[in-house]
């Protein structure tokens, strides 16, 4: 039984192709839903529940369903026209006794079970490639967001100096390495020292947990970077206001993620809330094996 009640409402149909989309917690959803209603794209929401916040799906078409019903999910997608879905937001990973699946569910939840490794990358293309052969195309973010992606070089008024350029290096190396591996995708670097690698518990949790290990002196960066071999249209590296607050009071001066494959959520309020708490934010190229990286100065090092 649902503790949320459906809401459809008609829309014009136009160019665009009718986009599905599967809101998890956070800023995300908001945008992409707000992006939608400029470009007058007609979309259709899934909300989980206990997940999605309840302001996300306000005056939009939408349902509220467990992320367990997979198959009902998919044929409600279907029965509202849609060809397109996009996966939006942070959803973490319920307990298996909290999951009570449909028969699609339990198909899916069979899939990744037989998966050589449970990293996020494995699960998401497996995600991914299930949705696909129930008959819809998965996109990106980005393709909605067409200014999410953040670019080569400094967003704000500050700059990172010397001593960060060469912690960004460091961690950009050691963040593409975990991501080989489908650990994580960012780290914590504080005038040359590793702080921490991002695992399971996820970015915000990486932050805290360093805050308890920097030493004294200049603050340390974090770093993030989209993994290797992952699957741009899910799970790419993201910041937003939040993670400038927690920077902020973490003790870091700055944040370093890969130019073309890390999204800035809410630009304008990050760039603002970055240059209040004196942080800076740098989109670098990442390094490939045996090659350099592009600072957010502009210095190849």
């Amino acid at each position: 039984m649902l503790d949320k009640q459906d809401s459809h409402n008609d829309q014009s149909p136009n160019s665009f192709a009718k986009l599905g989309i599967l809101a998890g917690h956070g800023a995300l959803p908001k945008q992409v839903i707000a992006a939608c209603h400029e470009q007058n794209r007609p979309c259709f929401v899934i909300a989980f529940n206990d997940i999605t916040e309840d302001d996300t799906v306000n005056n939009i078409p939408h349902h509220w369903e467990h992320i367990a019903k997979v198959g009902k999910i998919l044929k409600r997608f279907k029965s509202e026209g849609v060809t397109e879905i996009l996966m939006a937001g942070r959803v973490g990973r319920p307990p298996l006794t909290s999951l009570r699946p449909d028969f699609s569910g339990w198909k899916l939840l069979a899939t990744l079970k037989k998966l050589p490794t449970q990293g996020d990358d494995q699960v998401f293309s497996a995600i991914i490639n299930f949705i696909e052969k129930s008959g819809f195309d998965v996109v990106g973010a980005e393709s909605i967001l067409q200014n999410l992606l953040i670019e080569e070089g400094t967003l704000g008024s500050i700059e990172p100096d010397e001593i960060a350029e060469q912690d960004i290096i460091l961690g950009a190396k050691s963040a593409r390495a975990i991501g080989h591996m489908d650990i994580g995708q960012a780290v914590i670097v504080q005038q040359g020292c590793i702080l921490g690698v991002e695992g399971v518990e996820g970015t915000d949790r990486l932050i805290s947990r360093c805050a308890e290990l920097h030493t004294d002196g200049l603050g340390g960066v974090l770093v993030k970077m989209k993994k290797p071999q992952q699957d741009s249209r899910v799970d790419l590296p993201s910041i937003g206001v939040h993670t400038i607050e927690n920077a902020y009071r973490s003790g870091l001066r700055g944040i370093a993620v890969e130019a073309g494959g890390a999204l800035v959520i809410d630009r304008k309020s990050v760039i603002d809330k970055a240059d209040e708490r004196g942080i800076f934010i740098t989109g670098v190229l990442a390094p490939t094996d045996n090659q350099n990286i592009t600072t957010g100065t502009g210095k190849h090092l």
